[in-house]
């Protein structure tokens, strides 16, 4: 047999078993697209053929209604209707292409093509004119229903021209990467329409019945330019209030016994927050309507939704957020099915409404006391200069904030001008998210601090010379050893007069005493430099945007041993200088901590919320009855008694008035004056803030306290108050504190005179 015949039936299998792999091999791709298609992809394509064989027309839902401690609705949604309009019509280009249409209809189709590009552009400005007046009417209906002049009517469509074609060239861009990722080039790469450019876009977004009978009838006549649709908008029923002001308790400058009342816009804004109408990539990107595996999100976000962009409107977003329903009708059959919409959880905060209305009041610049006043005795401002402030009135027993205003709010921005943005920044809450070094106001925690570690006990005597460092008599001094004191001293003093006098030496010894180690631990137990999970972000236990204030760390506190100036900084952290920092918050917070004799609950603004504390690294710890009553009764008489700093208003030499004055209260609170760093502002009313224009030598106002009931002297109410660039922390933010205290007493939370 030859060589060539033996070989042949090899030749064959090797054929077979190839053509044998190959086909396995083709089946393997098969079975590999397969699994691809049905198990990977499979919930996407069913999704796709699903959507091919049924009509989905989706069912509205409504957002969850943020209610006050009393069950009063501070946020609600309500039925109305909101009017679209195209983008076309947005851009002016839906009037271009209806001349151009109309021209070229009416000329032929054949005679259009063989006209210049000149001829045609003279036929489409011939018949511009009349498309134009369409638009016109559309956009002074669109002004009538908005309520605002035409003027600010462009000036938002700018906005919002501006606003998507950024969004277009951003995603082009990132459709082009993908592109020339994918084939190698670019060239080839064509720019889709993105659908803000391709959809409507919402202009009014809250009509009445009768406000949209008008659009109604203009679109059923141009219904490709405009819908009105029913929708439901986002209202706050107690935002505009009459709130009466007890002038009687004023400074006398100020004081009236006539009835008062100020309407007040927007209460609550800064707490609140607001919504917007647009929704941003990222919002689409954290939850969106349809996944990249079509898998539907029924509470996912789609271009028209609503989304809290501030305030408890943002944190809570996923709670007060409901899921629309669905209506499925089979185009084979005709079955409907139907899938309910979920309504939004409802959020129930610690807040009163009405008493959040008083302190907004309050603080508001035409009751007189957040402006600079003659009893200020503030030199470094002009008479009437309105100043930034914060208040934050919190409930003992339980941690929970029962009223928190911050001034200027961001409504109030609308009647600002620059420069006075510029200056006071409205969009800041003071109350929780800027800090302050808290000056005297620290000086409870830090006796406290002392007495737990030992150093001092309530008869400790320490002697106030002017000055702590025995060769210089320059530095770190008691606040009236001053010439304009006479140099004067404290002399021989215990904690309980030290406290209600503000002797600096008594507290310098103290923290010289402490060091650094013990004063950074007992401030950071106090609440200094740890977040405050309040609520206003979510429902989350930590978030690390909360602003947490400021104590000297292990590694810096160990850099000042080093370099020798460990005890000066012990000394300056003593009276609330130096490297520390806390928000009004921290220190109602703190303050409430004492009271309860060490006992921490994490501030809440939302009832049934509660963040967590650092445990673990800070334990509870008891403060025995008589550090606290020694404290207490500090700060006690440094309210009451004529020697105490925040006891009274000095108007001239024997000229004073007493600072708390509600009858049937029992107030135990403390002072601080606090370094301020440069303001920048308009110093020389030129309109414009020059680079290094700066009003220094200002001081932030504090007062923190602690109010109950003279029947048992129980303190059930912290407030913490805090005026910017205020000055003296007795004259300026005493007198915003005794008004809290009388709205406290008139909405029932205190008792009045037996």
């Amino acid at each position: 047999m030859s060589t060539t015949r033996r070989r042949a039936p090899i030749m064959f299998q090797r054929r077979l078993l190839f053509l044998l792999a190959c086909g396995l091999a083709a089946c393997a791709v098969m079975s590999i697209q397969l699994i691809r298609l049905a198990v990977i992809e499979g919930a996407s394509h069913r999704n796709e053929a699903e959507s091919r064989l049924q009509i989905r027309e989706w069912v509205p839902t409504w957002r969850g209604s943020i209610i006050d401690r009393h069950g009063r609705p501070l946020a609600q949604d309500e039925p109305g209707y909101e009017v679209a309009v195209s983008w076309d019509a947005i851009t002016g280009n839906w009037a271009e292409r209806k001349a151009m249409s109309r021209a070229r209809a009416e000329v032929g189709a054949a005679d259009w093509n063989e006209r210049s590009p000149e001829a045609r552009e003279a036929l489409i400005a011939e018949k511009l004119p009349e498309w134009s007046l369409v638009l016109e009417e559309l956009w002074s209906l669109v002004a009538q229903a908005r309520r605002s002049p035409a003027d600010q009517l462009e000036r938002d469509l700018d906005e919002e021209r501006a606003r998507v074609q950024h969004m277009a060239a951003v995603i082009w861009e990132r459709q082009r990467q993908r592109h020339e990722a994918r084939y190698g080039q670019a060239d080839d790469f064509k720019a889709m329409p993105i659908a803000e450019q391709t959809g409507k876009h919402v202009v009014v977004p809250h009509l009445r019945d009768h406000q949209a009978i008008a659009l109604q009838k203009f679109a059923e006549k141009w219904p490709e330019l405009v819908d009105v649709r029913y929708a439901r908008h986002r209202s706050y029923p107690n935002g505009t209030l009459d709130v009466p002001v007890d002038r009687s308790l004023l400074p006398r400058s100020i004081r009236s016994t006539s009835p008062d009342e100020l309407r007040m816009e927007s209460v609550g804004d800064q707490l609140l927050g607001s919504i917007r109408y647009d929704v941003w990539a990222e919002d689409l990107e954290r939850r969106p309507f349809i996944d990249e595996n079509g898998e539907l999100d029924l509470g996912g976000y789609r271009s028209s939704d609503r989304i809290g962009s501030r305030g408890i409107e943002r944190g809570w977003e996923d709670q007060l957020r409901g899921q629309r329903g669905v209506v499925l009708t089979s185009r084979q059959d005709g079955e409907v099915t139907r899938t309910l919409p979920q309504p939004g959880s409802d959020v129930l905060l610690s807040i009163d409404g009405m008493l959040q209305a008083r302190v907004e009041s309050i603080l508001d610049a035409r009751t007189g006391l957040t402006t600079v006043q003659d009893w200020h005795s503030n030199d470094k401002l002009p008479l009437g200069t309105p100043l930034a402030a914060a208040v934050v009135v919190l409930d003992i027993p339980t941690g929970e904030i029962m009223a928190m205003a911050s001034v200027p709010t961001p409504s109030q921005s609308a009647d600002m001008t620059p420069v006075e943005i510029a200056e006071r920044t409205p969009w800041v809450n003071r109350a929780v998210a800027a800090t302050y070094p808290p000056g005297s106001i620290i000086k409870p925690l830090v006796l406290a601090a002392a007495m737990m570690e030992s150093l001092v006990n309530e008869q400790t005597t320490i002697e106030c010379r002017g000055h702590h460092f025995p060769a210089r008599d320059d530095v770190a001094r008691c606040w009236i050893y001053r010439p304009r004191f006479g140099m004067a001293t404290h002399g021989p003093i215990q904690a309980r007069e030290a406290l209600a006098r503000s002797c600096n030496c008594y507290f310098y010894e103290l923290g010289s005493r402490l060091g650094l180690d013990r004063m950074a631990y007992w401030l950071s137990w106090f609440g200094i430099g740890q977040s405050i999970p309040s609520g206003m972000e979510g429902s989350v236990d930590s978030v690390e945007t909360l602003v947490s204030g400021s104590v000297l760390d292990e590694e810096f506190r160990a850099s000042l041993r080093e370099s020798g100036e460990a005890t000066f900084e012990s000394v300056m952290m003593s009276i609330g200088q130096g490297r520390l920092t806390w928000t009004p918050l921290h220190a109602a917070d703190a303050y409430a901590t004492l009271a309860r004799g060490g006992k921490r609950f994490p501030p809440t603004l939302v009832r049934g919320h509660r963040g967590r504390l650092n445990r673990a690294e800070f334990p509870d710890r008891e403060i025995p009855p008589v550090v606290v009553d020694t404290i207490l009764e500090g700060m006690r008489e440094g309210v009451s008694e004529p020697w105490g700093t925040g006891s009274r208003i000095k108007y001239g030499t024997g000229d004073y008035e007493p600072i708390f004055n509600v009858p049937g209260v029992v107030v135990m609170g403390k002072t601080g004056t606090a370094q301020a760093p440069p303001w920048a502002r308009d110093v020389d009313g030129d309109g414009t803030i020059a680079q290094r224009e700066r009003t220094t030598g200002l001081e932030h106002a504090w007062f923190v306290g602690l109010v109950g009931n003279a029947r048992d002297g129980k303190p059930r109410y912290a407030i913490a108050v805090l005026i910017e660039y205020g000055g003296s922390g007795g004259r300026v933010a005493g007198p915003v504190a005794n008004q809290i205290i009388e709205a406290l007493q008139s909405e029932g939370y205190l008792e009045g005179a037996q």
